[in-house]
Order: C-alpha cells, then sequence, then structure tokens
C-alpha cells in the first residue's frame, strides 16, 4: 500500500486540551498562581477530580493547525510525541487527528502524553496549567526526511524553539528541499528571549513567521532598543506601532523571504514581504473562547498560500478561518463552517 502523501507537514508539541472550569475562586492549594504556569501530571488530575468532567480535545499549536488545514482541503501530516500504548491520552490525540483527516506521523515514548487544562475562572478569565510530558521527547532523528522532501510547506511549532537540534534538522531540510516553513512564534517570552535566533532564521532559510501584535512588539523592542536597532525610545502605542512596522519592512525588504505575518484579532492582520505592507481588516466578533483562533489563522493563510493566492488574500483567509473558531473551545470548530472557504480554494497551486 503507497503511502499517502502530505503537500503539508505541521511539526509541534503534541498535547490534548482539557478544557472546565470552577465556576469561583481556585483553592491556592491548587497551585495555580499565574496566568499560565506548568504542573505535574498527578496535580492537574488532583485538580481535575474537584472538577466538573473536562472536554477533552487533541490540542498543541502545530496538531490545530493540521485539523484545520485538512478542513480546507489540504492534505496535511502531523510529526509529535505522544505516551506509551495505553496511555489514554494518547488514543484521544491520535483519534482527533484522524478524525480531522490528518496524516498522524506519532512517536510513542514512556512518559504520559503532554496536557494543557485550560481553567475558566468566570466572565472571560482563565488560567492555564501544562505538562508537555512526553511531547518533549520528540527528536531531530524522529522528523522524515521524506515528508519534508514530498511537502510544500512546513508549519513549526513556536514552542520547539530552544530545542536546537530539532529546530535545525526541520529548517536545514526544508532548505534542501526547497520548502518554505512557516513558524508560528507562540508567546511574547519566545519571541523575545529567541528574537535573535529567529532574525538569524529569517535572513538564511525559508521562512513565514507569524506573531501576534504582543510578540511582534517583544520582538521588535529587543532590536529598537539595543545597538542593532534604531534607538528610539517607547514614546506611546502609535509611535510604538510605528517603529515595530518600519523594522519588520526593513527585515522583509531583500527577497521573497521572509514573510512577517502580524495577527491583530478583531483588527484582523498585518502581512509584511517584500518590503511592502499588505492590511487584511477583519469583521469584529465578541468570542466565545479564543483559545486556538491564531492556530487557525496560520492553517488558513498557509492554505491560500498553497492555492496561489496573493498575500493580502491569504491573510483574509486566514481571518475567516480563526473566526469560525471563536465559538466554542481550542480549536473545535465543524468542517461544514469551512465549506464556503474552501470551494474558493479549488485553483491553481502555488509552484
Amino acid at each position: 500500500m503507497t503511502e499517502q502523501k502530505a503537500e503539508l507537514l505541521c511539526v509541534g508539541n503534541a498535547m490534548v486540551d482539557l478544557f472546565t472550569g470552577t465556576g469561583g475562586e481556585i483553592p491556592a492549594s491548587w497551585g495555580l498562581s499565574k496566568q499560565a504556569q506548568h504542573l505535574t501530571h498527578s496535580e492537574i488530575a488532583k485538580i481535575l477530580a474537584a472538577l466538573p468532567p473536562p472536554l477533552v480535545t487533541s490540542g498543541g499549536g502545530a496538531a490545530n493547525a493540521a485539523k484545520i488545514a485538512c478542513f480546507l482541503g489540504i492534505s496535511t501530516a502531523f510529526v509529535g510525541s505522544v505516551g506509551f500504548d495505553g496511555d489514554p491520552y494518547a488514543a484521544v490525540f491520535e483519534e482527533g487527528l484522524t478524525g480531522a483527516g490528518v496524516i498522524p506521523c506519532l512517536i510513542r515514548d514512556s512518559s504520559p502524553t503532554g496536557v494543557c487544562l485550560v481553567l475558566k475562572t468566570g466572565g472571560d478569565a482563565q488560567v492555564i496549567a501544562a505538562c508537555p510530558g512526553a511531547a518533549l521527547r520528540l527528536a531531530a532523528e524522529d522528523v522524515p526526511e521524506d515528508r519534508i522532501r514530498e511537502a510544500r510547506a512546513v508549519i513549526l511549532d513556536g514552542f520547539l524553539l530552544g530545542r536546537d537540534a530539532l529546530i535545525h534538522r526541520v529548517l536545514d531540510l526544508a532548505n534542501r528541499w526547497g520548502t518554505p516553513v512557516a513558524l508560528d512564534v507562540g508567546s511574547p517570552y519566545l519571541a523575545a528571549s529567541r528574537a535573535g535566533e529567529i532574525a538569524r532564521y529569517c535572513r538564511e532559510y525559508p521562512l513565514i513567521v507569524f506573531m501576534n501584535e504582543e510578540e511582534a512588539d517583544a520582538f521588535c523592542r529587543t532590536f529598537s532598543n539595543g545597538a542593532e536597532g534604531d534607538g528610539v525610545p517607547d514614546t506611546g502605542s502609535q509611535r510604538r506601532i510605528k517603529v515595530d512596522a518600519d523594522l519588520l519592512k526593513k527585515m522583509t525588504a531583500k527577497d521573497i523571504f521572509p514573510i512577517i505575518v502580524v495577527k491583530r484579532g478583531k483588527r484582523g492582520a498585518t502581512v509584511f514581504a517584500g518590503g511592502r505592507v499588505y492590511p487584511a481588516p477583519a469583521i469584529a466578533v465578541n468570542p466565545a473562547e479564543a483559545t486556538g483562533a491564531g492556530d487557525a489563522f496560520c492553517a488558513g493563510f498557509m492554505a491560500g498560500w498553497l492555492r496561489g493566492k496573493p498575500l493580502a488574500e491569504c491573510a483574509a483567509v486566514g481571518n475567516k478561518t480563526a473566526r469560525e473558531v471563536l465559538d466554542g473551545p481550542g480549536a473545535g470548530v465543524d468542517r461544514k463552517k469551512l465549506a464556503h472557504l474552501t470551494g474558493s480554494l479549488q485553483f491553481a497551486v502555488n509552484p
């Protein structure tokens, strides 16, 4: 039997998302003192035992993007590491992928599958507790070269930044086979702490970088406040936005890549490429749950890009795709809701 090929390969942390709520205050004994923190599997299990049964779904940024891309008609594979045979969360994760049509390329590890608890605490407030578990055991050699060779694009989870051997294998193989890589940065902390690496990757590899506004600002500040920047102080939000935009235009001015996409939530997105700016406004909505919207945007943008859409239209597809995940938790979306977008993507493919 011939192995099914994928035009999009997603590489990232394999996580299972657990959505539930307290309906009130969080007990201090749970150790949830921050908006986001790491706990052990046993600590998360103890918290879950005191809460209503969670909604359980496969998650992680790259896996979310993989599922949405499949819904948009893009043949997609996912590479990640899950727990041992018999681990119920490993089964949940794999079923989430295959149910969406994603080709699973999963590594099995003796550690439990990674989990992420998203805990609603009233109104729009929530806290997050994660235990990456087996997700951290994905090694460089686990990424199959043939998958990168046959793919026409790769989505790389920004939470892999810092795992240098893994990142470099993906980027080097992609560069060898002429496969562009989309890096979704993932957090302001990573955008700032790994800014030098990201900038170097932009210079050396065919890269499409996704950041939200907070991440873009954190990234740009490391240069505008340092020796490589223009030394402009932070004198106000509008001034700051202009400084960031000028830097991103400069970074993208010399070649086809890098392409830098800034996700602006209710205000849509802005694409920086070839020294030019391509705005893509969005229709503002009040989200029931924003988790996974950025992953959906990335999937929609890349689906448009793979189908030969101009950059502004790629961003518009990303905006529309992200909007569809705002009605529920995680990247859960009815495939039928994306049917109107899927139809519009079926035309000439990028060479």
